[in-house]
């Protein structure tokens, strides 16, 4: 697993990438009202690219996502960048999910934006962004995640939670706490905070999209209805690779409410019919330390994380 793992560091934002999905597992950033303030001053220039860190055979091209329906969904958001180049470093293939292109445009924009905002209030946030994948979902060679989630850390409140999102149309979301997304998705956003800090759920603000002045409640959410091309592609739900993974339910009642944490579902990225058995130890050592292997690898002069639970 190690070896088809590539952790990158950009001016402001990680991600652990992957050579099985040929996506991120996560994509972590510090998010400052100071950073928001400047972002908002710079033009959005579209500049897809894929990541020459990256070796050949598991790298993820331009081409992987042409005609498939789904759009090149970024983790960390160019509009959280505040300088040019950091948002062009956004653009990178190795921040991209493929990701249906109602939610992308319009939930998950709003789920963008109000987090944006929420820095404007709180000062500052920790922000992991990532995929979940409940069944083996391919096109092409990409994986496709079911759901995605959001997970944000107030250091102002020491309190912790996440969005979870159906990839696919529609509005629906919820708020999970970050106990409950761990076992979801077999990530820990933020390992090194104590466990009165993660069980301490953040009431996260209501997706605003395009500026919807009243927000879109939360609901339920159901990896069921995740994975979804868009309609323009002509292509069916049934055309792609699917299948489903040990743990995965498949029922109607298999749906996830915020405070619901009975209902669980399988992992890909821990499955053995997708990696190795002897992998297992080491994507949980890996996959589970985004703010980790920041704190100590950023390769800036200035690290935009520090520890959030140091009292400096």
């Amino acid at each position: 697993m190690s070896r088809d793992t590539f952790p990158l560091c950009y001016q402001g934002f990680a991600v652990l990438y992957s050579g099985v999905s040929y996506t991120p597992l996560w994509s972590a950033e510090h998010l400052t009202e100071e950073h928001v303030d400047a972002a908002s001053a710079i033009r959005r220039v579209n500049a897809f690219h894929p990541e020459s860190k990256i070796p050949d055979e598991f790298r993820s091209e331009l081409s992987d996502y042409t005609r498939t329906g789904y759009d090149r969904g970024h983790m960390t958001p160019s509009g959280d960048e505040w300088t040019r180049e950091a948002q062009q470093e956004t653009y990178t293939l190795a921040n991209m999910i493929p990701q249906n292109p109602d939610n992308n445009r319009n939930l998950w924009e709003g789920i963008e934006a109000s987090i944006r905002e929420l820095a404007e209030d709180e000062g500052e946030l920790y922000v992991v962004t990532g995929p979940v994948f409940t069944k083996k979902l391919h096109v092409g060679r990409l994986l496709v995640p079911t759901m995605i989630f959001k997970a944000v850390y107030s250091p102002s409140q020491h309190k912790a939670a996440a969005y979870l999102v159906a990839n696919g149309p529609g509005r629906a979301w919820t708020q999970v706490p970050i106990p409950y997304l761990v076992t979801l998705s077999g990530v820990n956003p933020f390992p090194t905070l104590p466990d009165e800090e993660t069980n301490n759920e953040l009431p996260l603000p209501w997706p605003k999209p395009h500026g919807d002045r009243h927000g879109i409640q939360p609901g339920q959410v159901s990896p069921d209805n995740g994975g979804i091309p868009g309609e323009a592609s002509g292509k069916k739900e049934e055309d792609l690779q699917s299948a489903d993974l040990i743990g995965s339910r498949r029922s109607p009642a298999s749906t996830i409410a915020s405070g619901e944490t009975e209902a669980k579902y399988g992992v890909i990225l821990l499955m053995a019919d997708i990696m190795k058995k002897e992998a297992k130890k080491e994507f949980l050592k890996l996959g589970k330390s985004a703010l980790d292997y920041v704190q100590k690898h950023y390769q800036s002069g200035a690290s935009i994380f520090h520890n959030p639970t140091s009292k400096e």
